[in-house]
């Protein structure tokens, strides 16, 4: 069948641009598992190797700009990503606020936080949890992403190609006609 319509480019687009959103919606679901894992206090070491750490506060307040870092067990200092959505985790009663993320961890981390502007933290309590396939769902959107956007291009160069060919098989039946 030649794909001689213009319009077949709009499909094209519409593929590649439908698979990206379906994409979005597959990463969106690495948030599932923060939402719901079981978040312990920051007294306790958090082993979290080859998995994510999350940090949550019970007091958001986005004005106070904290920062958490880790220590692991050979004092080794690494800095815990600041996460910019803001996602609850309703635990024992208290609704914890994602605070921050570190998608590679380690075993025997000690996480601290503390507010940028160094005034006495008033009340507010911090926690971590260790989240299982955080990459998972973001990688599968990944995926998804690039094979509707490789779907799309390939469907377009076809659009691309069938136009060329039917134009030219016109243009060389024209000719004949003619008797060129």
């Amino acid at each position: 069948m030649r794909l001689t319509n213009p319009l077949w480019y709009l499909v094209a687009f519409l593929l590649a641009v439908g698979s990206a959103m379906v994409a979005a919606a597959v990463a969106a679901t690495a948030y599932d598992t923060i939402k719901t894992t079981r978040v312990t206090g920051l007294q306790e070491l958090a082993d979290a190797r080859g998995k994510t750490l999350a940090v949550y506060t019970d007091d958001y307040e986005p004005e106070r700009a904290v920062t958490c870092h880790a220590v692991d067990r050979d004092k080794v200092r690494v800095e815990v990503d600041k996460a910019v959505p803001d996602i609850d985790n309703r635990t024992g009663g208290t609704t914890w606020h994602l605070l921050a993320v570190l998608e590679d961890g380690r075993d025997g981390l000690q996480v601290t936080c503390s507010p940028k502007s160094k005034d006495i933290d008033d009340g507010a309590a911090y926690a971590w949890s260790v989240v299982d396939d955080y990459e998972a769902p973001s990688r599968n959107g990944k995926g998804i992403a690039s094979l509707g956007l490789a779907a799309g291009a390939g469907f377009g160069a076809y659009v691309f190609w069938c136009r060329r060919t039917a134009r030219r098989e016109a243009r060389l039946e024209a000719a004949t006609r003619k008797g060129i």
